[in-house]
């Protein structure tokens, strides 16, 4: 019985095409053939072949099923945008896909409108042929119905051979008798999805990507009923297929990171994947988060979080661990020869190279910068090499077109207007500028207070050595007594502060105590609000730690609970005796001061019972203060009916014992700026502890002992 018609991955053929010029031994032949076996073959092969995905530093290749996160495309190209800098500048984070639809990959390609032909572009590691083979794998799963002819590029440029000598090889374990008239019917009839990976890694030399391209229109042109999708980098080419639809590839959302880290950590890897989420989530990494929308960088992530169950101590490890992979790795792992447009350029120039435009345009506060000044950068770099760094003549779009292509460390956010693929980076490289020429560490002081430059300075001081680091911590130093010295009344206080702390004869650092007594310095000004965020604070100021988040309280709102934690941490056994009266006092006297005050005394009067029992415990802990002690029974503790002003009287005497005995309670006259300076004063001084917990010096506790001291 001739059989006319078979089903080959759920798809019903017409044979009629296949046996039309056969002769009848080759007719035979096929009505012969075990079409089920070879389906079954085919579908094995395409399982095998892309069912699994190689992590970059994993030397086990992963089911791609299980770890693959669906990606997203847009409807147009970044660089196809008409913006102007303003608009991107107002809010970058959302610019990032304005103007352009954000669809799901799987669902473009499955859908029957203006899908027939796509070309897929996107930055390095951002999932192209991963997306590809998980195409090929729902295709040989049944899932999607089409036969699917996975062709990559770079292979089939290699092998010399011609387009379709090169798909009839990926047929060869099917035994088909001859797969040339196979191939050619399933593309006639529609019933293929051929799947071009890889334009880019074509090489151009001796025209060969250019060939390439004119076999794929001419195939595009005659296959018109099969889906044909193409994949290529960013920038790697300007050619025109006229017939299909460009699209790029979405940077990973918030959604798509959190699927791939649990798909990366689950089963027997749960723990982990709630200790990734945790520190992931911290405010300091938010450099980290920024990289994470990039899959291959987020794998980097996920891969060095599960060896060690924590990100580096110095996050410039992981930036330079990142820069590796993009600048080197990702192509020499999969012995990819890119196009040497900029040949002359070795790896230390490249980065020379970035780190100038970096520090450049980021002391211009320019994260978004103009293709012809951008390029101008480049030029006048290249320039400036000695000849035999130089390839010839010097064309700066041409280098930029190249750097975008290959690394994408620079990349066209709209029309003509470019920026780092990542803002860290351009902290990372403007930091290594900063590194590498010392004498740039004293312009970066000028920025100590400025939070725009807080993660250049941590990066700067991770790169520097143990000589560079010493000067970078002494011209630090200066930088911030800089910022006070000239007020008379903010020099008064740290020489006050620092008096307590010597006198308190703690075991605790010394700046953490100074630390201390300035916080209840701030707290009686009742200039809490506008004081540093405590969660910045270095962990060695633990007690400050401790202090500021109590007094973050309103007492207003919740003198109980302040009443309790207060008592609680007076009676932990970790605070010296000098350190724990002194809080208590300034406690007590912030809160008679609120009794004292017309906006909160009707709503406090029902609390005066439990500050009477407060004060008396108070008074029983200053047993080791005898004469503070009788004094402090000496005052008469006004009651629930007396009036304020009785108790603004009782707040006047019982700051004059706290000045008397204890050296505390000070009014200190803050004027708006000297507010705003001491702040800043502070902010600084936390910035440079920060640094130190990054730092190579000589002599850490020199440094450490002279943090919010004005003199030796």
């Amino acid at each position: 019985m001739e059989i006319k018609e078979i089903s080959f991955f759920g798809i019903t053929l017409d044979l009629g095409g296949l046996f039309g010029g056969a002769k009848d031994v080759a007719k035979d032949a096929w009505q012969r053939f075990g079409w089920q076996e070879a389906e079954e073959n085919y579908r094995q092969r395409l399982i095998h072949d892309y069912g699994t995905l190689r992590i970059l530093g994993n030397a086990k290749p992963v089911p791609l099923e299980g770890i693959f996160t669906d990606v997203y495309v847009l409807d147009k190209r970044s660089a196809d945008r008409r913006f102007q800098i303003e608009d991107l500048e107002c809010d970058p984070d959302g610019a990032r896909e304005r103007g352009m639809v954000r669809q799901n990959g799987l669902d473009v390609v499955k859908s029957e409108i203006a899908n027939n032909r796509l070309f897929i572009l996107g930055k390095p590691g951002a999932g192209k042929t991963t997306f590809l083979k998980y195409i090929t794998l729902q295709a040989a799963q049944g899932k999607l119905f089409a036969i699917p002819i996975f062709v990559s590029l770079k292979e089939w440029a290699d092998s010399k051979l011609e387009l379709f000598d090169f798909m009839v090889k990926q047929f060869e374990i099917c035994q088909f008798p001859n797969a040339r008239p196979f191939i050619q019917l399933i593309l006639q009839q529609g019933k293929a999805i051929v799947l071009f990976d890889g334009l880019d890694e074509v090489q151009q030399e001796n025209r060969q990507r250019a060939q390439l391209i004119t076999v794929l229109r001419d195939f595009s042109r005659q296959y018109l009923t099969s889906q044909c999708l193409i994949t290529c980098r960013i920038a790697a080419t300007d050619y025109s297929f006229e017939q299909f639809t460009y699209m790029e590839v979405a940077d990973f959302d918030n959604e798509q990171i959190k699927e791939y880290v649990r798909k990366w950590f689950s089963g027997e890897k749960l723990a982990k994947q709630e200790l990734f989420f945790k520190e992931f989530n911290k405010p300091e990494h938010q450099g980290l988060r920024d990289l994470a929308r990039t899959p291959l960088l987020l794998s980097l992530l996920c891969l060095g979080f599960e060896d060690n169950l924590r990100f580096p101590h110095r996050r410039v490890d992981i930036y330079e661990d990142a820069l590796e992979v993009l600048l080197k790795k990702w192509d020499s792992n999969r012995a990819i020869q890119r196009d040497e447009i900029y040949r002359g350029l070795s790896l230390t120039r490249k980065r020379q190279l970035f780190a100038r435009v970096a520090a450049e345009t980021f002391q211009q506060g320019k994260y978004f910068i103009k293709q012809d000044i951008l390029v101008k950068h480049i030029e006048t770099f290249l320039h400036r090499l000695p000849a035999g760094d130089q390839a010839g003549d010097i064309d700066g779009e041409v280098v930029l077109k190249a750097i975008e292509m290959q690394h994408s460390i620079f990349v066209e956010r709209a029309q003509k207007i470019y920026s780092f693929s990542h803002l860290t980076f351009q902290e990372y490289f403007t930091a290594k500028y900063i590194a590498d020429n010392p004498k740039a560490i004293k312009e970066l002081m000028g920025h100590c207070t400025d939070g725009r430059w807080r993660e250049v300075f941590l990066l700067t001081v991770s790169l520097l050595d143990e000589e560079n680091a010493d000067e970078f911590f002494a011209e630090f130093q200066r930088a911030v007594v800089a910022l006070i010295s000239q007020d008379e009344t903010l020099v008064k206080l740290l020489n006050w502060a620092n008096e307590k702390a010597v006198g308190s004869q703690s075991s605790y650092k010394i700046a953490a105590v100074r630390s201390v007594y300035i916080f209840l310095t701030l707290t009686l000004n009742r200039d809490l609000d506008r004081c540093i965020n405590p969660d910045r604070l270095d962990r060695s100021l633990a007690i400050t730690l401790a202090f500021a988040r109590t007094f973050a309280h309103s007492l207003d709102l919740a003198i109980v609970r302040t009443l309790a934690r207060a008592l609680t941490l007076a009676r932990s056994r970790s605070l010296f005796p000098n350190i724990r009266i002194d809080y208590l006092l300034v406690i007590m006297l912030l809160i008679v001061n609120r009794f004292g005050n017309s906006n909160t005394f009707q709503k406090l009067r029902d609390n005066i019972p439990k500050f009477i029992l407060f004060f008396a415990e108070v008074v029983a802990i200053c047993q080791r203060f005898s004469e503070l002690q009788a004094e402090l029974r000496n005052l008469t503790l006004p009651t629930k009916n007396d009036k304020q002003s009785t108790w603004q009287y009782f707040e006047v005497r019982l700051r004059n014992v706290m000045q008397r005995h204890r050296n505390i309670g000070h009014e200190w006259d803050f004027e708006w700026e000297l507010s705003e300076k001491l702040e800043s004063y502070l902010e600084a001084n936390v910035l440079l502890v920060e640094c130190l917990k990054l730092a190579m010096v000589s002599d850490r506790k020199v440094i450490e002992d002279r943090v919010l001291l004005l003199t030796d």
